[in-house]
């Protein structure tokens, strides 16, 4: 006759607590698990997303593209130009901002020194700062700068024209030759119509959309998804928020390891027979 016998696997009592204590653990973190993973959830595209396109921004010229809404240079600090001035309106937009040169609302010259004013004559554009001459053409392309070393005045204050191109400096008037290329002391008989900035409403409005060009070539849209995706967009406590993000992450690692751990089902104990 054979006889059967039955091999059961007994469990310690201190086994059983820790499966007790391994289930209950596994029941209190299954909500903070899904609760991370929505939080995180978004940042995480708010993250690939910005990682994308400033991965692609020279494809997608966001590196050149300026920042044009007012509330956004606001919020990064970038005050207008504390010296604008409108030449004309027609039937060219000539203006400069601070040491800008503008034309046809297009960045033309970025001089060494505050711009001190700016004439259109015949097929060309001249504009002076402090100690240069900028002749430009009409479509705004540079195509010879001036300096002391070519004759020009030093501490240059005006720019006039009255038939000749006439330049106040500190030594006193000067006037050019027909080439613009000597620079000749010499006192005015007449007083030199001076080029001043325009007073009416049109230069009022065209001063508005000046002034929002010239603070928005201080800032770009890389420069902006780049602070985004750094968090320094989100003032000095971002990257630290950012980090609390990356925390988050580790600890969803972490417990859905530990969940998918515990939901495993338990290997059968295998009945042996003899």
């Amino acid at each position: 006759m054979t006889q059967k016998h039955h091999n059961t696997r007994t469990y310690s009592p201190h086994k059983i607590r820790s499966q007790g204590l391994g289930k209950k653990l596994a029941k209190q973190l299954r909500p903070w698990h899904r609760r991370l993973g929505i939080f995180c959830a978004l940042f995480i595209m708010l993250m690939a997303i910005t990682g994308v396109v400033i991965n692609h921004s020279n494809h997608l010229s966001i590196d050149s593209a300026p920042v044009q809404q007012a509330w956004l240079l606001d919020y990064y600090g970038i005050t207008p130009p504390s010296k604008l001035a409108i030449y004309q309106t027609q039937p060219l937009s000539l203006a400069s901002s601070d040491n800008l040169v503008w034309v046809q609302h297009k960045q033309a010259v970025e001089a060494d020194s505050e711009i001190k004013g700016m004439l259109a004559l015949d097929n060309m554009l001249i504009a002076v700062d402090t100690g240069h001459l900028y002749i430009l053409s009409q479509d705004g392309d540079l195509m010879e700068k001036q300096d002391a070393s070519m004759g020009l005045p030093r501490d240059i204050q005006e720019i006039g024209y009255d038939g000749q191109i006439w330049l106040k400096a500190q030594d006193g008037y000067f006037m050019a030759d027909d080439q613009l290329i000597e620079w000749t002391k010499a006192m005015p008989f007449s007083p030199i119509p001076w080029a001043v900035p325009l007073q009416t409403d049109t230069a009022q409005t065209e001063a508005a959309a000046i002034s929002l060009l010239a603070r928005s070539s201080h800032l770009t849209w890389e420069r902006v998804l780049l602070d985004v995706h750094s968090g320094r967009f989100f003032g000095s406590l971002g990257p630290w928020f950012m980090d609390l993000v990356a925390l988050s992450l580790i600890i969803m690692a972490i417990s859905g390891i530990y969940l998918w751990q515990q939901g495993r089902p338990k290997k059968k104990n295998r009945i042996s027979s003899n």
